[in-house]
């Protein structure tokens, strides 16, 4: 079964497939229930509920004469909402609002709704119209609203439509090996390659900043509030997948080696998979005879942040359906053709990310030597044409050129370039970059951040001649000058190593350097750099008798691709992060 719908009318606004913040089933059959007229819980909503909760009379009345329309179609804006600030003084004024008790209020926020909306769509129960921003109920939905609660024919209807939403599928993929798996481990194998909507935070360097705080209060605050998009994904599927039986929650230990020490670090998230788990595996992939279910793909789950997001969308919507029409595999060059046969001009680099991008979400996407097949029916994808001609952004086309050039490095760290720009993610920023010297480039490090600390460092070992650097990034949307504040903050940091007095600062960061290292640099890494900044790195460099550089991502991922191919090695580095400039391997 293949249904793949080309629409000139279908236009979204919204991004749906994935959710963060819902996992309760008795409240997702209530939203489901909100659109079958036939429910005892459909009828107290509008006798008891809607009045109760919400104080507007005239919403009052239009949200019963809504629920009493036949045939029953409410648009997004009835059934989310909006909120007031702050959020937690909002009024009830939606209809999931007043369908789902809060853990504080009786009704809950519009975030809260739009979660357990998304949640309802991914599962099937209700379908989407595009020309009107409307939803209606499915005829899974009407069968799964109408099974007792919890009753096996209720399990049965929530099993086989968690089972359709591709990303259950990656999950269970990944952990049917018998491999125990955190949160973050599952979050870096699912979505779309290098996508700003599906960052995952290096495991690696959140362990080694655990182990390297002491404070108990700040481990729980970073084990809880430190994640990516990805990563809060995987643990919310895992949440629904815990829930039916499919997977266990179980800590894992790790060991960390910071300098000559080694500690050990637990993390609560994370997850085995069990018996009836393997067994719902095996159904998707249609052993044993057993007919394949058909998988929702939707095309708003596709790419969710970008702001080209239509065009990336339509892109590797048209991937799925060219395979889908497929009997045979296609190559890279055939699918670089079939595209530009609707107007998308790609590199093989951009189609294979793609491709693995699907697969990270779900689909089964098997490669032979003759070229890629789709194993996997689809349905109730969507292309609307109309937005084919939605072009490329700038960022977009830095990630392309950046594509082509790495050969070595994990087209992951694409990421780094959304992050860069987006003054929201500093932290995610700081980590990456971090992380990218350290797993990709050989060297050693940590991520610090907070008060009175450097974002992170860097350094050697087995050189002739070790040296570390001290790290300062900034995500800037319009390009970075270094303020006078901020060179000055660095500066600080500068001489503290150099003094290294707690009477300075009690916090003794700098002992996170190995203790025979003299030799040091700072490093500043931005989007991009404009005005005064190489004035600023001058002045430190002076007062602080230490050189130093500035390096925008774009050539940030030159250098640690460069640094991978040994086409440059890390004394090289040295003496290009020590010219108080900015480094340009090329021009952008």
């Amino acid at each position: 079964m293949i249904n793949i719908e080309l629409s000139t009318k279908y236009s979204s606004k919204r991004s749906f497939g994935w959710s963060q913040d819902a996992s309760d089933f008795n409240s997702l059959k209530n939203v489901v229930q909100i659109f079958d007229n036939k429910s005892k819980f459909h009828e107290n909503l509008i006798i008891a509920r809607i009045p109760m909760l919400v104080d507007d009379r005239n919403l009052v009345e239009k949200f019963q004469t809504i629920l009493k329309s036949k045939p029953l179609k409410i648009t997004y804006a009835d059934l989310v909402g909006t909120h007031s600030i702050p959020r937690k003084n909002s009024p009830c004024n939606s209809i999931i609002q007043a369908s789902v008790c809060g853990q504080v209020k009786p009704y809950i926020t519009d975030w809260a709704s739009d979660s357990f909306l998304r949640w309802a769509h991914l599962c099937g129960f209700i379908k989407y119209n595009g020309e009107d921003d409307t939803f209606e109920i499915t005829e899974d939905g009407l069968a799964y609203s109408k099974t007792e609660n919890n009753s096996n024919e209720e399990k049965e209807c929530l099993l086989n439509a968690i089972l359709k939403y591709p990303p259950v599928s990656r999950i269970l993929q990944l952990l049917s090996n018998g491999e125990h798996l955190s949160k973050f481990e599952i979050g870096s194998k699912l979505g779309f390659v290098g996508d700003e909507g599906f960052t995952s935070l290096p495991q690696n360097i959140l362990l080694t900043s655990l182990a390297m705080t002491d404070d108990l209060k700040e481990k729980n605050k970073m084990k809880s509030d430190w994640d990516g998009s990805s990563d809060k994904y995987a643990r919310q599927i895992c949440k629904w997948l815990q829930k039916l039986g499919l997977v266990r929650q179980v800590e894992k230990e790790y060991k960390v080696i910071v300098g000559n020490k080694e500690y050990t670090e637990k993390l609560g998230q994370a997850y085995l998979i069990t018996p009836d788990g393997l067994k719902a595996y095996r159904k998707l992939q249609g052993i044993n005879k057993v007919s394949r279910l058909p998988k929702n793909v939707f095309w708003e789950m596709l790419c969710t942040k970008a702001t080209d997001r239509y065009y990336i969308r339509n892109r590797r919507a048209y991937l799925i359906k060219f395979l889908s029409d497929s009997n045979s595999p296609l190559s890279l060059t055939k699918l670089q053709e079939k595209l530009k046969e609707v107007e998308f001009e790609e590199s093989i680099e951009t189609i294979r990310d793609d491709l693995i991008g699907l697969q990270n979400i779900g689909l089964f996407i098997k490669e032979s030597s003759n070229g890629f097949i789709l194993n996997d029916d689809i349905q109730n994808l969507v292309i609307p044409i109309n937005s084919i001609g939605s072009g490329k952004s700038d960022t977009l086309r830095l990630k392309d050129f950046c594509r082509d050039m790495l050969e070595n490095i994990s087209h992951n760290y694409l990421n780094l370039i959304d992050l860069a720009y987006d003054p929201k993610s500093n932290r995610q920023f700081e980590m990456e970059v971090v992380d990218l010297f350290v797993s990709e480039c050989g060297y050693k490090g940590i991520h610090l951040g907070g008060g009175r600390k450097p974002d992170g460092i860097i350094y050697t070992e087995n050189l002739k001649e070790n040296y570390g650097t001290i790290i300062d990034t900034k995500a800037y949307s319009k390009g970075y000058s270094l303020p006078i504040s901020q060179a000055d903050e660095m500066r600080r940091y500068v001489e503290e190593n150099n003094k290294r007095d707690v009477k300075i600062n009690s916090n003794k960061w700098w002992n996170n350097f190995p203790d025979l290292l003299n030799k040091f640099s700072f490093l500043f890494v931005s989007s991009e750099f404009n005005g005064q900044f190489e004035e600023k790195l001058e002045n430190i460099a002076q007062s602080t008798k230490i050189n130093g550089g500035a390096l925008n991502v774009v050539n940030l991922l030159i250098l640690a691709e460069n640094i991978k191919s040994k086409f440059i090695d890390m004394e090289q580095v040295y003496n290009l992060i020590t010219q108080n400039s900015e480094i340009k391997l090329i021009d952008v």
